[in-house]
């Protein structure tokens, strides 16, 4: 179960169904009473080689019942601030958020600890009982012990996470392309400064058809479009290929997002299609390096862009709308039938400007829909 996937009920009834405490989680009936105490358990749940969230869940009883807290609580500007005077040895202290959550006719509080690869993360000064230079971190359901050390394999593996020693290429790779200052360009080619075996390659190949185009062309200013193949590679080998789509005349290069499908259960013939990305995965990754919001004429591009494609927080969000559109299609195919939206395009072929033109129409109802939707569930 990838947690990033899940909302907070979800994560918190897994957590429940496993009947104990684990490396990612932890239940306590009320708030710490010392700060010490608190300072340590999120300090030892930011030191874990994982690399998913981790969560303090206040309100659960020693039995695992969710009972709610009768003593004084803590705010997110509590924790934070509480924080903000421990001196962390190169000023490198967790971060976290904190989110308050009805569950079983229960509130309950929910502490995050925001996964990091800058382990090991530990103090320059005593705070409470945990001592400075002393590493102290989650090992299954127990933390270091304020008086000890962890383990020196564990500290290994964790100096081994900040290096990017714990990670496979394609996972190293795709982690580092938020920072474009980390890939300097030589040529067609990307390359990590840090690890130069570590490239991104962009080309044409001969034999591919640069006057096919796809629906989401038409929603452009310039519907010119052509196709590409990006790269990764690592130590001269290609471990993941993307085709791309470069748009507006070559104003913007994105990842061809993904075909979707909603079956209209009356009519079995009749299939909607749209396309869609998906927050944080590794298509959107990609998409975030390759697309310049400074540039005017390439933000102006994906605004046009994604008008007319879905953007979705998580694929449980994506399979959950997708349902939801089930239930109200009938409404949505009437307004795509009577929409005069995009009637401007022209393909040079009747039946595929008709079919582009739905497309585009859907593409756009299921935005505004989408957007709706998500202000129902808050």
């Amino acid at each position: 179960m990838r947690l990033s996937d899940h909302t907070l009920i979800e994560i918190v009834k897994y957590f429940l169904g496993r009947n104990k405490e684990g490396e990612c989680w932890d239940f306590k009936q009320e708030w710490h009473e010392n700060n010490g105490d608190l300072v340590k358990d999120i300090v030892c749940f930011a030191n874990t080689v994982h690399d998913e969230d981790c969560f303090i869940i206040f309100g659960i009883s020693d039995d695992l019942k969710p009972v709610g807290m009768k003593n004084p609580r803590k705010t997110q500007a509590n924790v934070i601030d509480t924080l903000s005077n421990v001196l962390f040895a190169g000023d490198n202290a967790p971060k976290v958020s904190l989110e308050t959550i009805n569950y079983a006719k229960t509130e309950l509080d929910i502490l995050r600890i925001y996964n990091t690869d800058l382990t090991p993360i530990y103090l320059k000064k005593q705070y409470g009982a945990m001592k400075p230079g002393c590493i102290y971190t989650r090992n299954g359901d127990t933390n270091t012990p304020d008086n000890s050390n962890a383990d020196v394999m564990e500290i290994e593996r964790l100096w081994k996470k900040r290096l990017g020693l714990t990670k496979p290429a394609l996972e190293y790779i795709l982690d580092r392309l938020h920072n474009r200052l980390e890939w300097s360009q030589c040529g067609e080619y990307y390359y990590n400064v840090y690890k130069p075996e570590y490239c991104i390659k962009e080309y044409y190949e001969d034999d591919m058809d640069r006057e096919t185009d796809e629906f989401y062309a038409y929603a452009q200013t310039n519907e010119k479009m052509s196709f590409s193949l990006l790269d990764i590679v690592a130590n001269n080998t290609v471990i993941d290929r993307y085709q791309i789509a470069n748009l507006d005349s070559g104003r913007l290069s994105v990842p061809v997002p993904e075909w979707g499908f909603i079956r209209n259960n009356k009519l079995l013939h009749d299939t909607w299609s749209y396309k869609y990305y998906i927050e944080g995965n590794d298509t959107f990754r990609v998409l975030e390096f390759l697309y310049d919001y400074e540039n005017h004429e390439a933000r102006w591009a994906f605004q046009n862009l994604m008008q007319v494609v879905l953007c979705y927080h998580t694929e449980k969000e994506k399979n959950d709308f997708e349902e939801y559109i089930q239930l109200h299609l009938k409404d949505l195919i009437e307004f795509v039938e009577t929409s005069d939206e995009y009637n401007y395009i022209n393909t040079s072929n009747d039946t595929k400007t008709e079919k582009y033109k739905k497309q585009l129409r859907i593409g756009t109802v299921m935005n505004e829909t989408l957007e709706k939707w998500r202000a129902s569930l808050v």
